[in-house]
């Protein structure tokens, strides 16, 4: 979406789908499905959907003037952001935190980060989302067992952090992404591959898409003790995370 005035690329900011409403002009029938379809929350023939852009280019006359572009390209992913969450709950570890990984990369693709975006980039805004670092860390202090996961995975990776095996199963590596929560990846002298305390959320969240990487692209064997330990982890605390937001699946969310 281009701004006709200073002819930059908009931001989105919000997808939503809305339900028509009615004229006037309905027949009996059509006004019996359209009270039919509130009830039973299936809208499905009554929807639209709309997305919102917003020009934040500076001295722009048109700057913080959202339109609304109503289109079918708009779906309503909670439905299988439920699905996948559900899988997640069968099976072993390996299984469980692939359903749950794909949950919540819908999840944040469609209701956090809106912009068309590599994950990697969705990943570093993740880290920058101060409401949810807040909400989340507030529920690790909060639930003992929570916390105690973390711990206990904390004080492993602070014995062998933990390295990139995607790009060569032969010589892993350290990925320079740990401690950054830019778009652009700065170097750091701090340790990388460890999440230094349970208030550390920038490394949280690397600590999900690090082994993200290396279950996808074959570097994680579920016969390898430690490798199993890393991806159990990995799901319990991501699995967390994604019980504390599925009750704001069908509300309107702050977009980031």
């Amino acid at each position: 979406m281009i701004c006709d005035v200073c002819k930059k690329t908009m931001v989105k900011i919000a997808r939503y789908i809305d339900m028509d409403e009615l004229d006037g002009t309905e027949t009996e029938g059509q006004f019996a499905d359209y009270l039919a379809a509130q009830e039973s929350g299936d809208t499905g023939e009554w929807d639209y959907g709309v997305a919102e852009y917003e020009c934040q280019t500076k001295d722009c006359p048109k700057r913080g003037l959202r339109i609304g572009i109503v289109t079918d390209s708009v779906k309503d992913y909670d439905g299988l952001i439920l699905m996948w969450h559900d899988k997640a709950k069968q099976n072993d570890y390996f299984s469980r935190f692939i359903f749950e990984y794909i949950s919540f990369n819908a999840y944040m693709k469609s209701r956090i980060v809106l912009e068309r975006v590599t994950d990697r980039n969705a990943i570093q805004r993740l880290k920058r989302h101060s409401e949810l670092k807040t909400s989340y860390l507030k529920l690790v202090q909060e639930n003992k067992k929570l916390k105690s996961i973390w711990e206990t995975l904390i004080a492993e990776l602070k014995r062998e952090p933990l390295l990139n095996a995607s790009r060569d199963f032969d010589d892993p590596e350290m990925d320079k992404w740990w401690n950054c929560s830019r778009e652009t990846m700065t170097e750091s002298g701090t340790k990388k591959g460890i999440i230094k305390n349970t208030t550390d959320w920038t490394n949280m969240v690397e600590f999900w898409y690090a082994v993200r990487n290396n279950i996808f692209h074959g570097g994680k064997d579920p016969s390898v003790q430690r490798d199993y330990f890393l991806v159990e982890h990995a799901f319990q605390t991501l699995n967390a995370f994604m019980e504390s937001q599925l009750k704001n699946i069908g509300d309107d969310l702050k977009i980031f």
